[in-house]
């Protein structure tokens, strides 16, 4: 059976009455239009459902599928196996992509023949932009954008090596692009930037990042990636390092000292236990590509974690 269309564009929606219609109209302001637009309900309790309805009515490429809450991870699972296209692109529900986004995504995988095709974004608000992303040509730089979005993936590739995102409370797409880029050489990396990745002060993203949660156990992802792939290469070990890292600033933010330290030693002590310590430099050419910024914070924490002045360091650091 031929597919049906090109492209099939996976979209979440959950409570964003406010957002969508942005989301979907850049999605039909597309000069590429060989298309299927799936967006997945996934238990709005608001207007959103009526709002899909509307616009699925209005266009043949759109299908709307209503379902009960069960969060992104299954939502987008979902998504994969409807999806008829030959490529997969997936767009969160608050966010909006540049006119031109799927034709130079098209154009590069079918060009290049890859599985994977990574590109940038921009981090915009209601008023401005905040920051941007543009991948170098590195290898390493594929891993600086882990998210689903800002990338088209050959769905032959997903489906064949049951690729799947992970239902658990955090890391979802990190299970899923460490599987992705661990299974295929195929990658490619464009310095095009035409995704806009909405900063929304109470997405899922963000809230439930804040603090260290008892379900948010960031050992149990590991464990749950290693038992799809294989963690000790040099690329995948540094990249935990750089997640963890990231998560403890991150989330340790809003947490108090003591429980920083706590979290940090539970981490350090599951990397050791399984020989999954990283001593990788930030700034060795095997993962060039991050930012002056993201390799110095990495330098700046190792450095505090040798010389044994973590604690003072979330003494200062913590406001929780």
């Amino acid at each position: 059976m031929m597919n049906n269309f090109e492209i099939s564009i996976v979209v979440p929606v959950y409570n964003s009455e406010k957002k969508i219609r942005k989301c979907i109209d850049s999605i039909l302001s597309q000069s590429f239009t060989d298309y299927e637009l799936i967006l997945l309900n996934d238990g709005s309790t608001d207007y959103t459902l009526s709002i899909l309805e509307e616009y699925e009515k209005e266009y043949s490429s759109i299908k709307v599928i209503d379902k009960l809450n069960e969060g992104i991870a299954k939502t987008r699972n979902l998504g994969i196996s409807i999806a008829t296209g030959k490529y997969i692109v997936f767009l969160d529900n608050d966010d909006f992509i540049d006119s031109d986004y799927l034709q130079i995504l098209y154009d590069e995988i079918e060009n290049t023949g890859n599985d994977i095709v990574v590109a940038g974004y921009r981090r915009v608000s209601d008023t401005k932009e905040l920051f941007k992303v543009s991948p170098s040509k590195t290898s390493w730089a594929k891993y600086t954008v882990i998210s689903p979005w800002a990338k088209i993936y050959r769905r032959k590739f997903i489906i064949d090596n049951n690729i799947e995102f992970l239902d658990y409370v955090i890391g979802e797409d990190v299970y899923f692009n460490l599987q992705a880029y661990t299974l295929t050489k195929k990658v490619s990396t464009i310095s095009y930037i035409g995704y806009n990745w909405y900063d929304n002060d109470q997405s899922v993203t963000n809230t439930k990042h804040r603090g260290f949660k008892k379900e948010a156990d960031i050992t149990q992802l590991f464990t749950y990636i290693g038992e799809k792939i294989d963690l000790s290469s040099t690329i995948n070990r540094y990249y935990l390092k750089r997640f963890y890292i990231y998560y403890l600033l991150f989330s340790g933010r809003t947490a108090s000292p003591e429980a920083f330290m706590q979290e940090f030693k539970k981490i350090n002590s599951y990397l050791l236990e399984k020989n999954l310590v990283s001593q990788l430099n930030p700034f060795n050419k095997q993962v060039s590509g991050d930012t002056f910024k993201v390799q110095l914070s990495i330098l700046f924490f190792e450095m505090l974690k040798n010389l044994g002045l973590l604690p003072i360091f979330a003494k200062i650091y913590c406001k929780g």
